[in-house]
């Protein structure tokens, strides 16, 4: 005890803990040192999963992605042990009674898991994919990349949506549109452009 006594408690500031500040200070560091190990392991690339799929044998999502960013998470309830620890110590060091230290604690721990789990949640919808729909491209304006023969298939070159992309086309008309004349895609048939001279 003595070395627990000088490790953690005279670190926190807690000469003679009472009870209450034992609790307040085991979870304020199992909590801050559960988080420290995720996000190392995080860091690393996503190693989390991987063990997790290892030791259970089967594919987990729910620890990555869209599943895991609910408020009852692990990541929820380390926020929780880890700010009720540091509220209810905070409130205990400031001469609080121990009633308000549980309370002050109980709320900034709910209040660390349900920001952790808003947090995660814009994070989500922060992603893309990046993947541009073909159909996209109608009204789009660009260049012919490849000439596009009579009634044949050539290359062109469009913006869509602020990306240039090459797509197969051919003329609307059934004329001939030589390379570097510049176009309109009109409509998109079976994964080509049908494009007209701008």
């Amino acid at each position: 005890m003595a070395l627990l006594d000088e490790l953690i408690f005279d670190f926190l500031g807690l000469s003679s803990p009472s009870g209450l500040e034992i609790i307040f200070a085991g979870s304020a560091v199992i909590g801050g040192a559960l988080f420290l190990f995720w996000f190392a392991l995080l860091i690393v690339g996503g190693i989390t999963a991987d063990i997790f799929d290892g030791l259970l044998g089967t594919d987990i999502d729910a620890l990555g992605a869209d599943a895991s960013f609910k408020a009852l998470t692990f990541q929820g309830i380390m926020a929780f042990m880890m700010f009720f620890g540091l509220g209810g110590l905070f409130v205990l060091k400031s001469d609080g009674g121990n009633s308000i230290a549980v309370v002050v604690g109980g709320m900034a721990g709910f209040a660390s898991m349900y920001g952790t789990g808003k947090m995660f949640e814009l994070f989500v919808n922060l992603q893309a994919d990046g993947t541009i729909d073909i159909s996209q491209s109608v009204g789009s304006k660009g260049a012919v990349y490849l000439g596009i023969g009579e009634d044949q298939v050539g290359q062109v070159q469009v913006d869509v949506n602020g990306t240039m992309l090459t797509y197969p086309a051919r003329s609307l008309d059934k004329m001939a549109i030589d390379t570097g004349v510049l176009i309109q895609v009109k409509e998109v048939v079976a994964g080509v452009l049908l494009v007209e001279r701008v």
